[in-house]
């Protein structure tokens, strides 16, 4: 295969990975906008799109008990550890398409080429589509990549959305769970993992002002939130 086939079936390669993402941001709450929150009609839609392109890329895909959608391409050696990639589905209000959803894309497009080309790995690789990150709905976040590292805090169960609907409702209703027994399930032992890449778009202006298409970065910020109650009698001026 020549160098210039090679450019030009990464260039089509590139092309549907954009294709994919106008057609998941078709899963909206808010027509003209990208809004898509945990558990809603919108992110199980999208869930299923992101589980039939897994499918059909050659890989066997589950859902876990807090809806993150996960494809897994065995390697040579079936059960063997697996290099995890993947990001989040869900959405910030009137959020970018390709924020989280070109993390879950761009593995399955790769994917798909191997499993084309009949290649596998010593490993395996799973690529994760995190249900949710934002903490829109439910004023918690990072509950996808929490529940994968066995670090899901049940407490936030009775938290409740705009419409009273309490995270517990939500799950129940979408046919999940969050009993110990099913976040136990979800959660990954770290034998089972041989690392974790996460592919993302910049937002920021740095590989943009120097004219490259790709950057390794070395170190990100991480996320702190917290709910406080300031409880007291109010008076503009003390």
């Amino acid at each position: 295969m020549s160098d210039c086939t090679t450019r030009t079936g990464y260039t089509e390669l590139g092309a549907s990975i954009l294709a994919r993402a106008q057609a998941l941001a078709a899963h909206t709450e808010a027509p003209g906008m990208m809004t898509r929150s945990f558990l809603t009609p919108a992110h199980h839609a999208a869930a299923a799109q992101l589980a039939a392109w897994m499918a059909e890329a050659g890989m066997s895909v589950r859902r876990d008990a807090v809806g993150n959608v996960i494809g897994r391409y065995e390697g040579v050696e079936p059960g063997a550890p697996a290099l995890l990639t993947g990001s989040h589905f869900d959405t910030v209000p009137n959020g970018g398409i390709y924020d989280g959803n070109l993390g879950i894309l761009l593995p399955i497009a790769c994917v798909a080429r191997w499993h084309a080309q009949g290649r596998r790995f010593a490993h395996a690789i799973e690529v994760i589509g995190f249900a949710e990150e934002e903490g829109v709905r439910f004023k918690a976040t990072l509950l996808g990549s929490r529940a994968i590292a066995g670090a899901f805090d049940l407490r936030v169960l009775d938290n409740t959305d705009a419409a009273g609907i309490t995270m517990r409702q939500a799950i129940d209703t979408a046919g999940l769970g969050y009993s110990c027994a099913d976040l136990d399930a979800a959660a990954m032992a770290p034998a089972r993992m041989l690392g974790f890449l996460e592919v993302h778009i910049e937002q920021g202006p740095v590989l943009l002002d120097a004219g490259l298409a790709l950057g390794v970065v070395t170190g990100i910020a991480g996320a702190t939130r917290m709910q406080v109650e300031v409880t007291g009698v109010a008076g503009h001026a003390g």
